[in-house]
């Protein structure tokens, strides 16, 4: 297997990375890791554990020291949809990048660092816009593990808004996706979105979670739950580009993937 560096990635994806490529880290980047960079390994980045703005300078600081060393090479960017501003259509690689909270704020700086060095130390990077991944080792608070997880113990699900939208996507085609950027080894600086491209409110969710599993839940409207400054109405990606460029699509339909989750679920409780 392909062997890559890691880091700053949603503790949840590491499982799903290790079986099909070779890890070499996968803890907050530090200066003292600049030693784990070789220009023949792929360098995977997140923008977890980025709890100020410091901590992003920090982390561009080690990026440049690695990339001037010419031990950067190529890049692949867990960005999100959080960079662009909220609207009701669907986002598109070209629109503004305007972040309306401080998860898209500092998505979209890492994107301004990392094409930064791309440009000035000739990196290959590929910045991928994540809309809602989702699958085994997702915990609540995520909507996904949070619903399946009360209709499994036939629960009550606290909801701020139903109506809210969203896009998402079985975690084995996020690994597909990396795979295939990494066998294609595309070139220059490239933007995808990264979604099934199908618009989801939180009460279909629901609904589907419900059909697929043969089980219920309550769902108690809790405003404790509304979260006007981070939460977006309608977050569906246009996906035109990346199936255009990548040949990539989703493979795992909703209710296949809400399917195989439950089933993860119900096997970590012993059920």
């Amino acid at each position: 297997m392909m062997e890559i560096l890691v880091s700053n990635v949603e503790k949840w994806l590491t499982p799903h990375l290790e079986r099909v490529l070779t890890i070499k880290y996968t803890e907050q980047l530090k200066h003292s890791h600049f030693d784990s960079f070789d220009p023949e390994r792929p360098y995977i980045i997140g923008f977890e554990y980025i709890g100020e703005f410091t901590d992003m300078g920090s982390l561009g600081d080690v990026l440049h020291l690695a990339s001037r060393a010419g031990r950067l090479k190529r890049i692949i960017y867990f960005s999100s949809y959080g960079v662009y501003n909220p609207g009701r259509k669907q986002f598109n690689e070209s629109d503004v990048v305007c972040p309306m909270n401080f998860v898209g704020a500092r998505s979209a700086m890492l994107e301004d660092i990392l094409v930064y060095l791309a440009n000035r130390y000739s990196l290959d990077l590929t910045i991928l816009r994540l809309f809602n991944p989702y699958g085994p080792y997702q915990l609540s608070p995520y909507v996904v593990p949070t619903v399946l997880e009360r209709i499994a113990t036939s629960g009550t699900v606290n909801i701020g808004d139903s109506e809210k939208v969203r896009d998402f996507f079985y975690i084995s085609d996020l690994i597909d996706l990396v795979k295939l950027v990494l066998e294609k080894d595309p070139k220059g600086i490239n933007v995808y979105n990264v979604g099934s491209g199908v618009p989801t409110s939180i009460s279909q969710l629901i609904i589907k979670a419900q059909e697929v599993t043969g089980g219920e839940c309550d769902v108690l409207f809790d405003a404790t739950k509304l979260r006007e400054e981070y939460d977006y109405d309608y977050a569906v990606a246009d996906i035109t580009r990346i199936k255009k460029e990548l040949g990539w699509e989703p493979k795992v339909s909703l209710e296949e993937g809400l399917a195989l989750t439950y089933q993860w679920i119900l096997g970590r409780s012993g059920k």
